[in-house]
């Protein structure tokens, strides 16, 4: 809701409250509302804010040679009251608003201006006067961004391959985009009068190069596949697979996990699937001596001490394992579980995490949750928390993967809400190369790839993947002007369509 001018004796505020017009919101919260006694009387600092511009001298010239100008920063002063019936009243509040003022680079708005948002951090404030409990103070907050922003994101569809963003604030602001091919292509391309940003290769073919690589499996060939009941789990062989596997919803999304545990035996208990590649195009069904599987999981404890464990093992022909992922949660009094891979049978690399709902905690919760590995004869690469992790395995180098498990299981007894809240793969999509040496995965965006484009951090993700790799050299992370900008699509001349394309941005103002 748009508010216009008040007076700060306005007493009609927003929440039904009688807040004044510029009654400051910190970090969610009004401190009249906060503090018995506290009212904001007048604020300045949001108006207009100076700049600074760089200049050049030139010996024999008159005046200068312009060359930049730039913002400064901006302090917003909150002039108050606190009018306390009592000295430990007085007192209180004060501690109240220092708390209520210690974050950091928080959200700030007005009372006036609830759609606008500063951030800000309170860095002093004036001495009040000793000897009463009625003072007026003020505080100061400074924004090292002297922008404000919308509390909503503007959001802009192209039709026939061509975005018309409208920035309605009075600056530029990054954009980001979300694109979603509609058949295979292997180059994505932004272009408009600010600069053009470009990914994957202009110059790949359709044709042959594909049939370098194909798709063996996927999630639902697993949904298919029969409960390996009584098998054995080749990274886990002591465990017990007597249990089932089962379909499980999570929010919207459709996950493979533990359906029953099964007789007790060894540390743990569940179900197994073993899932045996068919033969690739040319017939040949002995295996994949190179590979690519991309797979989406949840991995997520909703109470402390909850415990369980899942892995996917990629094996040979004979039951070797060639490499594999484990997730396990033994911690049955706090939050931490453990996440390995390994190659040849051994754990090569093994990460903590604290399995809750926050992506700065967990990096396999269901909203993100992506993961992969990659063989290129002895050299393997596994993927955690934005980085790869590669190494050289000799051993494996001949091993040809030909059968795909996956196992969700507890540990011992402890079912029920001793049980993970959520654990199992929602996608399971595993790439064959036919090739000894590949310099491509040809087809570089397959239909229904996404590509996501974060404009203010300047990177580029792949289906949940960050691929920096992808980024054309010259690509220019361009900024929407204020007023309208056409932004073109563009993709490889053989694609058949064009890809789906949406852009969003958050309008600023000074």
């Amino acid at each position: 809701m748009l508010y216009g001018f008040r007076d700060t004796t306005d007493t009609s505020g927003t929440l039904g409250s009688n807040l004044p017009s510029e009654a400051m919101n910190f970090n969610g919260k009004f401190l009249e509302n906060e503090i018995n006694g506290y009212r904001t009387l007048t604020v300045s600092g949001r108006e207009l804010i100076g700049s600074e511009f760089k200049a050049k001298e030139i010996e024999g010239l008159d005046g200068t040679i312009w060359k930049e100008k730039y913002l400064k920063p901006r302090t917003i002063t909150v002039k108050y009251q606190i009018n306390a019936s009592s000295n430990k009243e007085f007192r209180d509040a004060y501690n109240k608003m220092n708390l209520l003022l210690s974050g950091e680079q928080v959200k700030i708005y007005f009372n006036d201006e609830t759609d606008k948002y500063f951030i800000g951090t309170k860095t002093s404030n004036d001495e009040v006067d000793g000897g009463t409990n009625y003072v007026i103070g003020e505080i100061e907050i400074y924004c090292s961004d002297p922008r404000k922003y919308s509390t909503t994101e503007k959001e802009f569809t192209a039709t026939d391959g061509v975005l018309n963003i409208v920035n309605e604030g009075t600056v530029p602001v990054s954009v980001d985009y979300g694109i979603t091919t509609t058949s295979e292509t292997g180059y994505i391309g932004l272009v408009s009068e600010e600069g053009i940003m470009q990914y994957g290769k202009i110059e790949e073919l359709d044709g042959e190069t594909y049939k370098q690589s194909e798709w063996l499996a996927s999630i639902d060939d697993f949904y298919k596949c029969s409960d390996d009941i009584g098998g054995t789990d080749v990274m886990h062989p002591s465990y017990g697979t007597n249990g089932t596997l089962a379909e499980h919803t999570w929010f919207d999304k459709k996950f493979i996990g533990l359906g029953s545990a099964g007789t007790k035996k060894g540390n743990a208990n569940g179900g197994l699937r073993t899932l045996v590649l068919p033969a690739d195009s040319s017939g040949d069904a002995s295996g994949a001596k190179n590979f690519y599987c991309w797979f989406h999981l949840c991995f997520y404890a909703g109470l402390m001490g909850q415990t369980g464990e899942m892995c996917i093992n990629f094996l040979t022909e004979d039951d070797k394992l060639i490499c594999g992922c484990n997730w396990y949660k033994t911690d049955s009094v706090g939050n931490t579980g453990h996440y390995q891979v390994l190659a040849n049978g051994i754990v090569v690399k093994e990460w903590e995490f604290t399995t809750s709902h926050l992506q700065a905690q967990n990096p396999f919760y269901y909203k993100w949750g992506s993961c992969d590995v990659l063989k290129e004869g002895a050299n393997i690469r596994f993927f955690f928390w934005a980085r790869y992790y590669n190494f050289y395995i000799p051993e494996i180098e001949n091993m040809k993967c030909a059968k795909i498990q996956i196992a969700v299981k507890q540990w011992s007894d402890r079912g029920g809400n001793k049980f993970m809240s959520m654990i199992g793969f929602d996608v399971i999509d595993f790439e064959k190369m036919n090739v000894e040496k590949w310099k491509d995965i040809p087809n570089r965006y397959p239909t229904g790839t996404n590509i996501t484009i974060d404009g203010k951090s300047s990177h580029v993700y792949v289906n949940g993947m960050s691929r920096p790799q992808d980024e054309v050299l010259g690509t220019k992370y361009f900024k929407a002007p204020v007023g309208t900008t056409e932004i073109k699509t563009t993709c490889s001349s053989w694609s058949k369509s064009k890809p789906t394309v949406k852009a969003r941005i958050r309008e600023a103002w000074l």
